[in-house]
């Protein structure tokens, strides 16, 4: 046996020991993985904020070094002027949104027995002609004060787990905080030294790898950053274009709270094709409150606005944005929601356009070799 195949061998059977111990203990390591990203999760999500500001900065630093005016400080102020929009659009969307949900769950926890009272009433009309069914109905006792009453009794029996979890969600809330102050702080230097950490990475790897393999993988690494640069945009783009319509839609057909659920939706549109879903959900929840009819017609509406939006507004901008056709963006969403859940939605399409383009790539150059033509 010649020496290297003995090595790929030997290699071959540490590979299988491996992952037969790996299965042995699938529990320990996936914790051990859990714990490890959770340690990391702030640098990991600096990166990805760094990633998306780098956009709007990079824009920004080539409009003004193509304009006339001139900038000391380009670098600083391309990023002071991308953290001041990115801030200025969380705040408006909290101002807007979260005081409409606020105010709606008020009005639901006012409104509840009165609700569940009149409900009551119209189903014992029209269950009439259901002996059985209108005798049910009839038999429910409901009113104000058992409603009343029945609260007051869950509250008092469960009040300890409501602490609890209070007091985990408070605990939480800070850690989330802080994970975020840590992530935005490490986004900014990367923003301000990029081009410093890249030629020291790239020394390190020229230094200890082989060129060819780093010259490839820096291609691959600059298709990804186009191809990403590319879908944030694209992604954005059909944000506002579902925000547009809803708003434009619900103010024809005199939806109330249009301006919120406009401004939720396109927010909740930046999970590829099925993020609209989340906005629909508290849309119709809005309008039930006052509104149970109205709240019907708005789910017809949003139905028609998602078959639109996903089936041929996703996959054209988006899509075309990426370079990936339309059947496979759509692919790409179900399969990456499916493994991954949020997060496998919202990276699956740029990911799918990058596996594409090296596939494609590959293909025509192992037809040339092969001198055939298709």
């Amino acid at each position: 046996m010649k020496k290297s195949e003995f090595k790929n061998l030997l290699l071959i059977v540490l590979i299988g020991i491996t992952f037969y111990i790996s299965l042995e203990h699938i529990d320990i390591i996936i914790a051990y993985i859990t714990k490890t990203f959770k340690l990391f999760s702030p640098f990991i999500l600096g990166l990805v904020i760094a990633f998306v500001l780098n956009v709007p900065v990079s824009l920004i630093e080539k409009y003004l070094k193509e304009g006339k005016d001139k900038i000391k400080h380009l670098r600083s102020f391309s990023i002071t002027i991308s953290i001041i929009c990115f801030i200025l659009v969380l705040l408006f969307v909290g101002f807007l949104v979260i005081p409409s949900i606020i105010n709606t769950i008020k009005l639901f926890v006012e409104q509840l027995p009165d609700f569940i009272v009149n409900s009551k009433n119209y189903l014992t009309k029209i269950s009439e002609k259901i002996p059985e069914l209108h005798e049910y109905i009839t038999n429910l006792e409901i009113s104000e004060t058992i409603l009343q009453d029945k609260i007051t009794t869950l509250i008092k029996t469960s009040w300890p787990n409501i602490l609890n979890s209070s007091f985990t969600i408070i605990i939480n809330f800070f850690s989330g905080v802080m994970n975020f102050v840590i992530a935005f702080i490490f986004a900014i230097y990367i923003l301000a030294k990029k081009e410093v950490l890249n030629n020291q990475l790239k020394k390190i790897l020229y230094a200890y790898g082989n060129k060819k393999k780093i010259d490839r993988f820096y291609e691959i690494m600059s298709l990804s950053h186009i191809t990403f640069t590319k879908f944030i945009t694209g992604q954005c783009l059909e944000c506002l274009i579902l925000g547009l319509m809803f708003f434009i839609g619900m103010i024809i057909f005199q939806f109330p709270y249009a301006l919120s659920i406009s401004v939720l939706a396109m927010i909740t549109a930046l999970i590829p094709v099925f993020g609209a879903f989340i906005a629909a959900i508290i849309g119709a929840l809005l309008i039930f409150i006052t509104n149970p009819i109205q709240a019907f017609w708005f789910i017809i509406f949003f139905l028609i606005i998602q078959q639109i939006e996903g089936n041929f507004i996703y996959p054209k901008v988006v899509g075309k944005s990426v370079s990936l056709p339309a059947m496979w963006v759509i692919l790409a969403v179900t399969v990456g929601g499916g493994l991954f859940g949020i997060t496998g939605m919202i990276i699956s399409v740029p990911l799918s356009s990058i596996i594409y383009a090296l596939v494609k790539e590959s293909t025509h150059r192992r037809l040339k070799v092969k001198k055939i033509k298709i």
